[in-house]
């Protein structure tokens, strides 16, 4: 399991491109100065992913998500109160959704190597209103358990759940979150079409979920 929380950023970037949103995110968030005052305040972790088209995806061209995890909750919000910080996110985005969770305890949650050559990386996640996270839990890990040889044969490298942190004076329903990082996009598509799959997570969540898939970003964008 990974310490600390799990920082989620999707968005919609301001620039006219992809390659130009890598551009000013490495100019200022992904700038020396700015990954050594995140790195401070406990960023442990920084990664940048892009939409991958797909028939169960709502990710839309244009978008943009970081996925960070952090030691705890404080050092990200002194970070994220900080005025230069931002002024930084107003170049980056023209909307965005910031969502702070932590680890799902009780949930069955894993990490395999990666076989030799397979170098790509992408991302599926699903996320949705929940009525109660023990509830949940309990069926994404009877079900995840199950599905774990047929998913690690199709080319699943991690799987983690959690719970949305609230906010303060957040009072909207409770959400959990799946975070799947694959190494094998035929083997995703594959699992995720699977109607037997996808069964299995039925009555975890109160209304449909959103799922999206995601590749890492193309170009030399600044991570840690």
């Amino acid at each position: 399991m990974n310490p600390g929380i799990f920082l989620t950023v999707r968005g919609t970037y301001l620039a006219p491109s992809l390659e130009a949103c890598r551009v000013i995110h490495n100019d200022t968030a992904g700038s020396q100065p700015g990954i050594a005052a995140a790195r401070a305040l406990g960023d442990l972790s920084h990664k940048v992913f892009a939409p991958l088209p797909s028939p169960v995806s709502s990710a839309k061209s244009g978008e943009v998500l970081f996925l960070d995890w952090w030691q705890d909750p404080k050092g990200l919000m002194d970070f994220f109160a900080n005025e230069n910080v931002q002024m930084q996110g107003t170049k980056l985005f023209k909307a965005r959704d910031p969502v702070v969770w932590m680890p799902a305890k009780g949930s069955f949650s894993y990490s395999l190597p990666s076989a030799a050559g397979k170098n790509e990386r992408y991302v599926g996640m699903i996320r949705g209103a929940i009525k109660s996270p023990d509830h949940a839990i309990e069926i994404f890990r009877q079900a995840d358990q199950k599905a774990q040889r047929a998913a690690r044969a199709r080319g699943l490298l991690s799987h983690e759940v959690f719970i949305k942190l609230p906010a303060p004076g957040d009072t909207s329903a409770p959400e959990l979150l799946g975070v799947d990082v694959w190494c094998d996009v035929k083997g995703m598509g594959e699992h995720y079409s699977d109607p037997n799959e996808m069964k299995a997570l039925e009555g975890a969540f109160t209304a449909e979920p959103d799922a999206t898939t995601w590749v890492q970003a193309p170009g030399s964008w600044s991570e840690w």
